[in-house]
């Protein structure tokens, strides 16, 4: 038996897959059915299109703005436009609504009593409800409003000096989600102190270490943001999280021993998601003061990767200068 607690992005697409596939699995998420966050939710649509068609679903029915480009900024003042292929927010909450379809699930926290011949999912994202706290871990906190307005009018970003967070602006259907992350909730604050006629207004937290040597315990394993598939430089975590939802999918269809499972499963995130650990070495040396290592070249181009994964195409000559200015 298969229970996966939490039914977000990875936890609604793992559940879909498995009861799809004849599996004997159960679905736990105690969140209220009204229950919203407000944001963005900005994916590569072509990367969700592949995992929709999965779950028989078209991703573009989800599109709330797509971006032709995407501007970057450093607090000097230094700003980059790249164009986008593929960029565009969704409709998430939609989207996991109808992933979930009919299938029937339970309104409550998953059952933790010591039982030996199930598996059980820990789809609970920035808590870690079940895999327990991680050592090593990074979180940002975020401030983010919907407005009916936004300054750049468009697809925006703004890194704070440091790697100590950034600011983005992403236009929606009706309106626009703007927010910020940062180390401290007053760097976030004071990045948006500018903004007014917020609709909706809400705080929390993102995790930006990945967590791949900490996926699994006993007979829980990790899937999306619980171990850490939230990019390090774009907080994008969406795509991501399903995808690590998709390696745990074909695992399980492939090992009927736990052991087994929990060992194919870390080998298979760990490579899909390399380019984190590099990424968030970079973030590291960015907020030591350290970008002129040499090993950041390497991290560099795993950024060029992610970038391009996210829908935008990176440029590494107009990133460096971005860089080295800021």
């Amino acid at each position: 038996m298969i229970q996966v607690a939490g039914l977000g992005a990875s936890g609604s697409y793992l559940f879909r897959r498995l009861a799809d596939a004849g599996f004997d699995v159960t679905g736990y998420d105690p969140k209220k059915p009204d229950f919203y966050i407000p944001c963005g939710y900005a994916v590569n649509i072509e990367k969700l299109g592949e995992l929709s068609r999965n779950v028989n679903l078209d991703a573009r029915d989800y599109i709330e703005a797509t971006a032709d480009t995407v501007t970057f900024a450093s607090d000097s003042g230094v700003r980059v436009e790249l164009p986008a292929k593929g960029f565009a927010t969704i409709d998430k909450n939609h989207l996991e609504r109808d992933i979930l379809g009919e299938l029937k699930f339970e309104r409550k926290m998953a059952p933790t009593a010591a039982v030996n011949d199930y598996i059980l999912v820990d789809a609970t994202g920035i808590s870690r409800h079940y895999l327990g706290k991680a050592h090593g871990d990074l979180q940002m906190r975020t401030k983010e409003y919907l407005t009916d307005t936004s300054p750049g009018k468009g697809f925006h970003f703004r890194y704070f000096p440091s790697g100590r967070g950034y600011y983005w602006e992403f236009p929606l259907k009706n309106g626009f989600h703007i927010g910020a992350g940062g180390d401290t909730i007053d760097i976030v604050s004071d990045s948006l102190k500018g903004i007014k006629g917020a609709k909706r207004v809400m705080s929390r937290n993102i995790r930006l270490a990945p967590l791949f040597d900490q996926a699994s315990s006993g007979n829980v394993i990790g899937v999306g943001e619980a171990i850490g598939t939230v990019s390090p430089i774009t907080g994008e975590g969406i795509v991501p999280s399903m995808e690590s939802a998709e390696i745990l999918f074909k695992c399980i269809s492939r090992y009927d021993d736990l052991e087994s499972l929990k060992e194919s499963y870390g080998a298979e995130i760990k490579k899909k998601f390399r380019r984190y650990e590099k990424l968030f070495e970079l973030l590291g040396n960015a907020r030591q003061g350290n970008l002129k290592k040499l090993g950041n070249l390497s991290a560099v181009l795993s950024a060029k990767e992610d970038f391009q994964n996210f829908g935008i195409q990176l440029e590494i000559l107009k990133v460096l200068r971005q860089l080295a200015k800021n």
